[in-house]
């Protein structure tokens, strides 16, 4: 039933990738950022190899001939997003950062529109305002005023760089959605990550000689980054998109934010609030919206038909 849904699908990767948020933060202060995405992707591969190396390892030949789209693939996705992310967070406050990546669904569905051709309405634009205030009512606290003395800085140029990462990876996956086994595309992607990821964090650590830390809940937390919040998310949100599509799939994204704050009050301490069960009635809302309008578009009848 899960794997057929794509919606259970997507509220799936995003649960799994709103813990990542929450447990990403911590450990990006114990282990570099570079570094720490290098041994999340190592520890997916290594979970991979037994039960899908010997068939993968037959499949190079048909992913290495098509190098290039693969390539892309690993480096906005699985190598971009979450290693900006981890660099963006050392910069810049946990509101700038959210904020920021609430703009993913709108670049999602302007992309689409421009490489896809997917069937696209201004009708839309409410909905996914809608959704997007749900977000800055969470990472404000229910305070206008937080949002109005935000200032940019280093970090949120890393960010902007991060999303517009994610935003390709999802337009280009759908793209490439069929031409390709599923497994063997993730498992090529994750192997050429871990290829990117390891002379980049070993460069890291030679420029910078970071002071590695290591608490009770380090190796925990890497093996929720590269079971649960690598293999399983990134199989559900490729599936789901395979299926749907990036635009309809982009709402869902802001679901990330509700699930932090509610993962944050188990492992930090912090208080659920009123503003958090207001925003994330906003969030649920606006993507259920905009999902009725994309669906009510791509379904409709095709133009000149």
């Amino acid at each position: 039933m899960l794997w057929r849904s794509p919606y259970l699908l997507l509220v799936l990767a995003t649960c799994l990738w709103g813990g990542n948020f929450v447990v990403g933060k911590v450990l990006v202060a114990e282990i570099p950022p570079i570094m720490l995405a290098a041994i999340r992707w190592c520890i997916a591969l290594l979970a991979m190899m037994p039960f899908m190396g010997r068939e993968m390892w037959k499949q190079r030949a048909l992913m290495l001939s098509n190098w290039k789209p693969l390539l892309f693939l690993s480096l906005t996705g699985v190598a971009g997003f979450n290693t900006l992310t981890y660099i963006a967070v050392q910069y810049t406050g946990s509101i700038n950062a959210a904020l920021m990546n609430s703009a993913t669904p709108v670049l999602i569905v302007l992309i689409s529109a421009v490489v896809l051709r997917e069937r696209f309405t201004a009708a839309v634009l409410p909905a996914i305002a809608l959704s997007l205030i749900g977000v800055l009512w969470i990472i404000s606290r229910g305070s206008w005023t937080a949002i109005l003395q935000l200032s940019f800085n280093q970090g949120d140029m890393w960010m902007v760089a991060a999303i517009l990462c994610w935003a390709l990876y999802s337009v280009w996956m759908k793209k490439t959605a069929g031409q390709f086994p599923p497994q063997a595309l993730f498992f090529w992607q994750i192997a050429i990550t871990v290829a990117v990821l390891i002379p980049a964090s070993i460069v890291e650590y030679a420029a910078l000689r970071p002071k590695l830390h290591g608490s009770f809940g380090l190796i925990p937390g890497l093996l929720y980054l590269g079971i649960f919040a690598s293999l399983l998310a990134f199989t559900a949100w490729n599936k789901a998109i395979a299926m749907i599509g990036p635009s309809r799939c982009a709402g869902f994204l802001n679901l990330i934010v509700v699930f932090s704050a509610i993962f944050a009050t188990g492992f930090t301490g912090e208080q659920l609030h009123l503003y958090h069960w207001i925003g994330a009635a906003l969030v649920l809302a606006g993507v259920y919206w905009t999902n009725r309008i994309l669906r009510s578009i791509q379904s409709g009848p095709q133009a000149g038909s």
